[in-house]
């Protein structure tokens, strides 16, 4: 999929940059889509972020940071597929970076990493506003478009490589779940 997107096979930087802000306006497109259905969904569950609500977030956002800080074997919410590689060759260049970015933004239907992702959602279901919903959502589809530059450098490639073995990005997403849990449990204690 990264190969579709490359300075390579645009030729130019130019091309380059329109196609990654293509791919990344798709794929942070569709996490606001998923955010406005979670949120709608919530809205129609009658959820808000009453006390039972932020205790959903708090036991999601726990459960998933002892995933990412101790190893806890909790399965991610994912289909673990790939976009389809076809894109790439039936479709232009262009079209298919959108269309890559569509796929890889709604995050539960491709491969996930960390838990991160589980715990904004349950958020954004909680909530019960599909606004507040895209508000959560929107940020992973635009960290996940953006991610591509990477493929400009393949020196680079090999570095994240390198970089997603470590412990950092574990510990990095541990970290950003356990302020989520810690604000999540301060506002259940207050309300």
């Amino acid at each position: 999929m990264v190969e579709t997107i490359t300075p390579v096979v645009h030729g130019t930087r130019r091309r380059f940059a329109a196609a990654v802000a293509m791919h990344t306006a798709g794929s942070t497109l569709s996490a606001a889509v998923l955010g406005v259905l979670l949120g709608g969904a919530g809205a129609a569950l009658g959820l808000e972020w009453d006390a039972a609500g932020i205790a959903v977030i708090v036991v999601v956002g726990a459960v998933y940071t002892a995933r990412e800080a101790f190893g806890l074997r909790v399965p991610l919410p994912q289909l673990r597929r790939q976009v389809p590689e076809w894109w790439r060759t039936f479709f232009s260049p262009r079209t298919a970076a959108v269309l890559y970015g569509l796929g890889l933004g709604a995050g539960f239907f491709t491969y996930l990493s960390f838990g991160t992702f589980a715990a904004v959602a349950a958020a954004a279901l909680t909530s019960g506003d599909p606004f507040v919903g895209a508000a959560l959502c929107a940020p992973f589809g635009a960290a996940r478009g953006v991610a591509v530059m990477v493929a400009a450098n393949p020196i680079s490639i090999d570095r994240l490589e390198a970089t997603a073995l470590t412990r950092l990005p574990r510990a990095t997403n541990a970290a950003a779940l356990a302020v989520l849990t810690g604000v999540s449990g301060a506002a259940l204690l207050v309300s």
